[in-house]
């Protein structure tokens, strides 16, 4: 679903108050490369590493932590055109169990109503009801699937996923949370957004589909990424990774539904589009300390410098 940008505005200004400091800082569009096609046509199938960067999202907004929402563009999930997704997803279910899929007794409904909405929006009817209904519609696509749902005093807590795609965290340690409790091993999010994420989730409208962008570097190309980074001394390689998130309220159980879609290309495909790496560097350089350091940026300092060096890069 599409909306224009003044749409799109007045909808922003309409979930946060006029306390907020810079309302215009919150609002960021990140760069397509190459422009999203509307459904039914989809982003490129799934490959382990992709040839070349779909998103550019620190292009745009090179902060580690910002709000950074747009109207969604192009379709709300990639639908699967190959058995390499799925057969993907059933083999870390088989490895990890209730770590990746995982839903909560009070979570079911929004679970189920989810998992209707993804097997509609493919044209594949309802889905069948029951424990399993996120995971089979989790299947259909290549993103993730997270439900987040108030609780009695109105806060919102991850209540299910299907989660086969984390970049850097653990359902396990997240299900039946607080977003405040979710973001807490962020630095300064929550002291920072903290408020205006719990505005968004309260007020966010049926009609409104949103999307926001994450990017990492990372010394791997796997889309599973849980545990800590193993380098060595002859460490150089570097993958982009960037993170397409959307985000809609769900009519029946009124939850927001969460996908998470992971691209990861070789860092030296950014070459070919222009500024992308100047640009990179240059939010890697201008990180804080501790944001590098949750970022792992710290990790990866001899890493990138070799890398830079190597690539002759600034």
């Amino acid at each position: 679903e599409t909306v224009d940008a003044a749409v799109c505005w007045e909808f922003v200004q309409s979930f946060f108050s006029r306390r907020d400091s810079d309302i215009s800082e919150l609002w960021h569009h990140a760069r397509m490369i190459p422009q999203d096609d509307l459904f039914p046509h989809k982003r490129p199938s799934f490959a382990r590493v992709e040839a070349s960067p779909v998103f550019l999202p620190h292009c745009e907004d090179p902060r580690i932590v910002s709000m950074g929402l747009s109207a969604m563009e192009g379709p709300w999930v990639d639908r699967v055109g190959a058995s390499e997704w799925p057969d993907y997803k059933r083999q870390v279910r088989k490895q990890y169990g209730d770590r990746v899929y995982a839903v909560l007794p009070r979570g079911m409904d929004a679970a189920c109503e989810l998992a209707d909405a993804v097997t509609t929006y493919l044209g594949r009817g309802c889905s069948v009801s029951d424990d399993d209904a996120l995971w089979r519609a989790s299947l259909e696509v290549a993103d993730d699937l997270v439900i987040m749902q108030s609780d009695a005093q109105g806060i919102y807590r991850l209540m299910a996923a299907s989660l086969c795609s984390p970049s850097d965290w653990r359902l396990e340690d997240k299900l039946g949370k607080t977003m405040a409790e979710v973001h807490g091993p962020i630095p300064r999010l929550n002291a920072d957004i903290g408020p205006q994420i719990d505005r968004f989730f309260s007020r966010l409208p049926l009609d409104r589909f949103v999307q926001r962008f994450n990017w990492s570097l990372m010394p791997h190309s796997q889309y599973l990424s849980r545990d800590e980074w193993t380098l060595t001394a002859s460490s150089d390689a570097l993958w982009y990774r960037a993170e397409r998130q959307s985000l809609r309220r769900l009519p029946a159980t009124g939850a927001i539904a969460f996908t998470l879609r992971v691209h990861i290309c070789p860092l030296a495909a950014l070459k070919q589009c222009d500024s992308a790496l100047e640009s990179l560097w240059a939010a890697v350089d201008a990180a804080p300390h501790d944001l590098r350091h949750y970022k792992g940026l710290d990790i990866l300092e001899p890493v990138i410098a070799k890398w830079r060096c190597e690539n002759h890069a600034k």
